[in-house]
């Protein structure tokens, strides 16, 4: 008999027997539980960027990612933090190749028993904190497209918990939302959560009927005020899944309008349709910096930015860029992307951008700006790393904390040298520190950052617990 058959057998006879008498089962269905309804009772979902971080979730599937990228970004991670639990979903062939250095490095390994996943923990569930401090973890209901099996992933995380993890987080259980949200495409402060008008598309289809944005009626100021009032509705429905005020990082047509400048307003709001938030702006609270003045800050990403590191970039440089995403080098390379940059699309995701920036200053945040490059799918070589996509190669899509000592942020490092010193800086002038990680190259070829690629378990208020206590 194969190990794999042996291994059927093995779990066929225990879903039969059912666990030891006295021992609780540890399965999904088991620890799913309901979402309070009502406001005092809520989960609180704690995934501001003023909280430090406890634990970091990965998930790493042998389909898309190699062991040897999978274990460079752990080394990284365990390097620049000896506390945090570090946990990696991966598929069997993975945990097999994961063995000897999650040893070495302190990571626990869960072997998923559904799946394969894709490698962004990201967007389909949440940690959050019952009332009694104890861990939950909240999925979401929607399906996205091509990512259906990811539905469960919160679900098996909970599940496959090692038992000492499991008390030390007083008894993790999953709850289902009962609205739809997308983790991407929402930016959590303590005290708000950040959003576009993008964010509530599925939404607010549903609550019209349709199954496409009504674009043709975006023409006239009555057609576009529709359209905001049932995006208003959603936000109401997700500030309350969040436990916090929902505030756009854009302007909103008033309803006193003219229907040119409405129009005008919403075609620049367009322009970042498709893109997830957390790839183009990042939230900060306030920081030390040079410029900091104890304002809270924001750093949006900038097209034409990107195009100028690029260019002042050496040819070494541009090709290990390339070489590293599996693109054709030079002189391909900066021509495709400064047509990208100069092309409608471009525009049109700049102008946004800009917007953005405009609005956040507004509101009173000091805003910093990001270098970001738009990578067409044309210049991708046949290979592993092939994705038929263009993609964005951005300084945004990190993650924030606030330790004891200072704040800091980590992200994946571009590959170009001159990007990466240009994020340094501004987030610096922010007062953060950012690191730097070795980039998971397949999942950035899939518009997947580092935040993307990753879900955190902050502290409650006060300090974080020491690994392995409780």
């Amino acid at each position: 008999m194969s190990a794999g058959r042996g291994r059927a057998a093995l779990l066929v006879l225990l879903l039969a027997c059912g666990p030891p008498a006295g021992v609780a089962a540890r399965t999904p269905a088991a620890l799913e539980v309901p979402l309070p309804s009502a406001p005092a009772d809520r989960f609180r979902i704690e995934d501001d960027p003023d909280r430090a971080l406890v634990a970091s979730v990965y998930s790493l599937p042998s389909t898309l990612i190699e062991a040897r990228d999978a274990v460079a970004l752990l080394a990284a991670v365990r390097a620049l933090d000896a506390r945090r639990q570090i946990l990696v979903l991966a598929d069997a062939p993975m945990a097999r190749a994961l063995a000897a250095d999650a040893r070495r490095l302190d990571v626990r390994v869960l072997e998923t028993h559904g799946g394969p996943f894709t490698p962004w923990p990201r967007d389909p569930f949440s940690f959050a904190r019952a009332k009694d401090g104890a861990v939950r973890i909240i999925v979401r209901p929607n399906l996205q497209r091509g990512r259906e099996v990811d539905a469960a992933m919160g679900a098996e995380l909970a599940a496959d918990l090692p038992a000492d993890l499991d008390r030390e987080w007083g008894g993790v259980r999953w709850a289902r939302a009962a609205v739809p949200f997308h983790n991407g495409q929402v930016l959590l402060t303590r005290d708000a959560a950040w959003v576009t008008l993008h964010t509530f598309e599925p939404r607010a289809l549903a609550l019209l009927g349709l199954d496409r944005v009504p674009v043709a009626s975006f023409g006239t100021s009555a057609g576009i005020a529709r359209y905001v009032d049932v995006v208003r509705r959603a936000a109401d429905e997700l500030g309350a899944l969040y436990g916090r005020a929902v505030r756009f990082v854009h302007p909103l047509p008033a309803a006193s309008d003219a229907d040119a400048p409405a129009a005008a307003l919403v075609a620049r709001i367009g322009g970042g349709a498709g893109i997830d938030l957390d790839s183009v702006v990042t939230l900060l609270p306030p920081g030390a910096g040079a410029r900091a003045e104890g304002a809270a800050g924001a750093l949006v990403a900038d097209v034409a930015l990107g195009q100028r590191l690029l260019a002042g970039a050496t040819a070494t440089d541009r090709a290990a860029f390339a070489a590293r995403y599996g693109l054709r080098g030079q002189p391909a390379l900066a021509a495709a992307l400064a047509e990208a940059a100069g092309s409608a699309r471009g525009q049109r995701l700049g102008s946004f951008l800009d917007l953005v920036a405009e609005h956040l200053r507004a509101q009173g945040l000091a805003v910093e700006r990001t270098p970001l490059l738009v990578v067409p799918a044309a210049l991708q070589l046949d290979g592993p790393l092939a994705s038929g996509e263009d993609f964005l190669v951005t300084m945004n899509n990190v993650v924030v904390e606030r330790r004891a000592d200072r704040l800091r942020a980590e992200g994946f490092a571009s590959g170009l040298p001159t990007l990466d010193d240009a994020a340094r800086t501004a987030f610096a002038a922010r007062g953060a520190h950012l690191d730097l990680l070795p980039t998971l190259a397949a999942s950035v070829v899939r518009n997947g950052g580092y935040r993307c690629a990753s879900n955190h378990l902050r502290a409650a208020d006060g300090p974080p617990p020491r690994r392995g206590a409780g």
